[in-house]
């Protein structure tokens, strides 16, 4: 436990404000969606958080700032009171990357073994999982690309989320 916790503050140590501020958010993100996900489904929720802006973004450094707020809301899940599921963390960053006006698509896809059927939900960008291995595609089938909390109409990007 104490290897744990010297581990928690060094990486804590580390952050500097806007991180702190942005792991916070998660925390709260998480809690939200972890409630929401209870009480209505995914479907109602698009129709209710949906955000369509006409925000053009920038692509450049769009990567690199998507991957560090990943971390943060893997982060914010480890510290969370509460069990979070790879579907909260995907619906999380998927809307505080849509807040952004960085437009992600949110997948989910099941992979079928001799031992049973797994489910797993990641983000996107651009064709590339956000904090999964390069793989991922290959490993699960997606079931349908969902484009909730945001949208591709206006940024002119290349859709996610391959299915077949």
């Amino acid at each position: 436990m104490w290897k744990s916790f010297k581990d928690k503050v060094y990486i804590a140590r580390q952050l500097s404000l806007s991180e702190w501020l942005l792991l916070a958010e998660a925390w709260w993100v998480l809690f939200g969606f972890f409630l929401a996900l209870r009480r209505v489904s995914l479907e109602r929720l698009n129709k209710t958080f949906r955000l369509i802006d006409g925000k053009k973004v920038d692509p450049s450094g769009v990567l690199v700032f998507a991957h560090r707020l990943q971390k943060l809301v893997s982060l914010a899940s480890r510290l969370h009171l509460l069990s979070i599921t790879c579907l909260i963390r995907a619906c999380a960053l998927h809307w505080m990357l849509g807040r952004r006006g960085i437009p992600s698509q949110l997948c989910i896809g099941v992979n079928k073994s001799l031992v049973g059927i797994h489910a797993h939900a990641w983000v996107e960008i651009m064709g590339q999982a956000i904090g999964e291995p390069e793989d991922i595609d290959e490993r699960f089938k997606v079931l349908k690309p969902i484009q909730c909390f945001n949208t591709f109409a206006n940024y002119g990007l290349a859709e996610g989320c391959k299915t077949g």
